[in-house]
Formats: C-alpha cells, sequence, structure tokens
C-alpha cells in the first residue's frame, strides 16, 4: 500500500508486554527512592547534582519503564535487540514522530523521556550500584564525575571508538543495562518549551567530560545530532 509505512503505525516487533525482559522499572515513588542521594554529603562539585534530583523530587515523577539497551532498527521498525547499530543520527523531531507511531504496550504509551525522567532513572541506577555492593561515594561519582566503568568512551577499557566500528547495541552491561555511553540520548522538555536535552556522551568522548548525569540543552529539533538516539520510555 503506497505510503503505509510512513503513515501507519510503526510495530515494535518485540516488546508487547511490560514483563519483557528488555524492559526495567524506574518507580520514583517507592519509599526511600531518592534518600541515598539526597542523604549524601557532597562536596560541592556534587552538590548541584543533589539539588537537581531534590527537584525532581518536588516535581513527582510518575513510575515509568525504558528499554535495557538504545533503539535499533530493523526495516522501518524500532527494536532493541543486542547486537545492531544504535538508530543513530536523527532529529528530536524524528525521534518525537516515530514514538507516536510505536504500538502502546498494556496501555502505555512511548514518548521521548524528559530530563526530570532521566535524572530520575540515574538516580535508580545509583540504588542498583550500591545494591550490588557499590559504594555510595563511588556509585555517584561514576554517575556525576566520570563514568569510564559504566559505558563506551574514548578512553574506556577496550573503548570502540570510530564510527565504523561503533559499539552494536546491547553492550557493556551494568546493572542489566547496556550502552549508558556510546550515543547521546535525546530528550523531550518537560515544559514543553521549544528544545531538547542531549543526555550523556557519545563513544568519541572522555568519560570525565561527559558523565552520565551531563545534560546539554539544544534549540535545533530538527537538526540531526551526531551518534545521538532517542531516549524511549513507556508511560
Amino acid at each position: 500500500m503506497i505510503g503505509f509505512g510512513k503513515y501507519g503505525k510503526t510495530r515494535n516487533l518485540e516488546i508487547i508486554s511490560l514483563s519483557d525482559e528488555k524492559l526495567m522499572l524506574v518507580d520514583p515513588t517507592i519509599e526511600g527512592f531518592y534518600d541515598i542521594v539526597l542523604n549524601y554529603t557532597a562536596a560541592d562539585n556534587v552538590q548541584a547534582f543533589i539539588e537537581a534530583i531534590r527537584e525532581v523530587q518536588e516535581v513527582g515523577v510518575t513510575p515509568f519503564y525504558r528499554p535495557i539497551m538504545d533503539p535499533s532498527f530493523e526495516g522501518d521498525n524500532i527494536v532493541f535487540r543486542k547486537g545492531n547499530i544504535p538508530a543513530i543520527n536523527h532529529s528530536f523531531s524524528f525521534w518525537k514522530q516515530k514514538a507516536k507511531k510505536m504500538f502502546a504496550v498494556e496501555g502505555k504509551e512511548w514518548k521521548l523521556g524528559t530530563e526530570y525522567q532521566y535524572y530520575a532513572f540515574l538516580v535508580h541506577l545509583i540504588n542498583l550500584l550500591v545494591a550490588k555492593g557499590w559504594e555510595i561515594s563511588a556509585a555517584i561519582s561514576a554517575v556525576v564525575h566520570d563514568s569510564k566503568e559504566l559505558g563506551n568512551y574514548r578512553n574506556s577499557r577496550n573503548s570502540k571508538n570510530s564510527q565504523d566500528n561503533l559499539e552494536k547495541t546491547g553492550s557493556r552491561e551494568a546493572c542489566g543495562l547496556y550502552d549508558l555511553s556510546n550515543t547521546f540520548k535525546i530528550l523531550a522538555c518537560s515544559n514543553e518549551d521549544p528544545g531538547l536535552w542531549l543526555a550523556g556522551a557519545r563513544y568519541c568522548d572522555d568519560s570525565y567530560d561527559f558523565p552520565l548525569a551531563t545534560l546539554n540543552f539544544k534549540l535545533g529539533v530538527d537538526f540531526e545530532y551526531f551518534c545521538s538516539v532517542g531516549w524511549l520510555v513507556l508511560e
């Protein structure tokens, strides 16, 4: 059918249930969710992150699901599958429209996650690292200061640091999550102002310059950001 691929729904071939192993629930409403970060006695260079998390708590982020790896394409369809090339080099507008065309999962709709949801996710990651045995200071530092151990950076161990040799999806596991860097994550603005956020880092960045907590605001919603993917969530 002419035009069906452009105007019809974009079927997600794999995720049809919220219990799918490719999804992770982030539930900021759990009692004590923010405690590790908010009760941390921080040096000045962590205080800004703590204050940002305090704002996230005050806003009140509701539970959401996020895929455990970067999106990739199978034909025109979004999939979350290990070993693929990440779906890089598209604009915010592209991802916003792509999410709208994806089928809901048990009543939850796909969308680009916001900066508040992303920071709630970082708290979730810190909680997971601590539960795994990391010292609190080390877990917070790995998110805020230097994320070398959590993703693919230019200075990471055995890094893939050229676009021709970009790490495939499902690489570098950390607490059941993958692809925490390697590509910028495109986020929506929670206040719906024109613009977007680029979160984290790409393979060609140094981990201490672009830790996971890095957010950069951009105005170009139609610009194709190099080595970036949409940070999709189900809400």
